[in-house]
């Protein structure tokens, strides 16, 4: 008889298909496809998942406890698999799954502590590049009035630091030419924007159920151990946005992103008068009941009666944000919507889809304009 999860019901077959569905559907990643392929024949250790909390027995929690491991342990024999394919340097051929099914074993009261008690974070700091193409279009209409920026689901606020990264949308970029974070996209537009720019940005406000502070080292390593190692760079551009913001952290504000948004958007205004609110949310309203979305709205529409322009910007799958229209995309595999809803002079005005991008920014699609014309601010 099939083992079930105490408190989700799954089933040990239940999570070696979740392997099997992640090996085949990342083939492209040369270290995570190998040991999810492996893991979904291999019984005794994918029943480690059956400790995870509901709704978490997934293959990314399973590779980032085990990725925390070998960041923790640089000595367990799964080590140097992961430098090397963080390295790009797996071939082939190469088999890193004795050296990783040893280390597993060999830790497995330790893996399944993690597992029983972690849930994944996602922060690829190179969806700055769709995070910069919002703000350039939502500002578009006030001009270089300083914005006060607000992300729900913020997790450590490394996307809040937007403007302090070297951000490139084809031949566009912004952002300090020195940074030490480089984060780019493929520009796909039809109607491609002439310029990419970011208006001053202060205060810059978080909101999370689990805030993780920067100078929490092991929850930074935890957010690290989240990123796969196989994409290239993600690594490297994680860590410098770490060290970047460590100078100058957002303010990171504990709570559901609904209840928390109106003390969040009373910090993000506090610097003084004529200050544009921009909200963003990006894969963040997966994680709020469709019940409680419009409250997003409704709240903003409070700030906004006294006539501060507010912007709620978004890269949410299609139909997530309540009163954006949907439109389809010439990409079958498209799964996140820019778009904005804004308030000017105390009134919503018709929101706006802008078009399509990879969820992790490795390129944008931009609807052309109604009316074509010049996108340039």
């Amino acid at each position: 008889m099939a083992e079930r999860v105490d408190r989700a019901g799954e089933t040990v077959d239940d999570v070696r298909l979740f392997f099997a569905e992640f090996a085949r559907d990342y083939p492209d990643l040369p270290l995570y496809a190998h040991l999810t392929s492996a893991m979904s024949a291999d019984a005794d250790l994918a029943r480690m998942l059956l400790v995870a909390r509901p709704g978490q027995a997934r293959p990314v929690l399973f590779l980032a406890a085990l990725h925390d491991l070998v960041l923790r342990r640089p000595d367990v024999p799964a080590a140097p698999w992961f430098a090397r394919a963080a390295a790009g340097e797996l071939a082939d051929g190469d088999d890193p799954w004795p050296d990783v099914r040893a280390t597993v074993v060999a830790h497995r009261a330790e893996l399944e502590r993690t597992i029983a008690t972690r849930t994944t974070q996602t922060n690829e700091v190179n969806r700055a590049v769709y995070v910069a193409t919002l703000l350039h279009l939502a500002c578009r209409d006030v001009g270089d009035l300083p914005v006060g920026l607000v992300e729900l689901g913020a997790s450590a606020g490394l996307l809040l630091g937007v403007d302090r990264y070297r951000v490139g949308l084809g031949d566009l970029v912004t952002g300090p030419a020195d940074s030490a974070v480089r984060c780019h996209g493929e520009n796909r537009s039809r109607d491609p924007l002439r310029s990419l720019l970011i208006p001053p940005i202060a205060p810059r406000v978080g909101v999370d159920l689990h805030p993780v502070s920067l100078d929490d080292d092991e929850a930074v390593r935890w957010l690290q151990a989240c990123l796969w190692p196989d994409v290239p760079g993600r690594l490297e551009r994680f860590r410098a946005a770490v060290d970047v913001l460590r100078d100058g952290p957002p303010q990171l504000v504990e709570g559901d992103i609904v209840d928390a948004l109106p003390t969040a958007a009373e910090a993000a205004l506090s610097a003084g008068p004529a200050r544009h609110l921009v909200v963003l949310t990006s894969w963040a309203l997966t994680y709020v009941h469709r019940t409680r979305r419009d409250q997003l709205a409704e709240h903003l529409a409070q700030v906004a009666a006294d006539g501060t322009p507010v912007s709620w910007v978004s890269a949410e799958p299609p139909g997530a944000v309540p009163g954006v229209p949907q439109r389809d995309s010439r990409h079958a595999e498209v799964n996140t919507v820019l778009a904005a809803r804004r308030w000017r002079d105390g009134v919503e005005v018709a929101p706006e889809v802008y078009g399509h991008c990879h969820p992790h920014g490795a390129w944008v699609e931009l609807d052309p304009l109604p009316g074509g014309g010049d996108r340039a601010v």
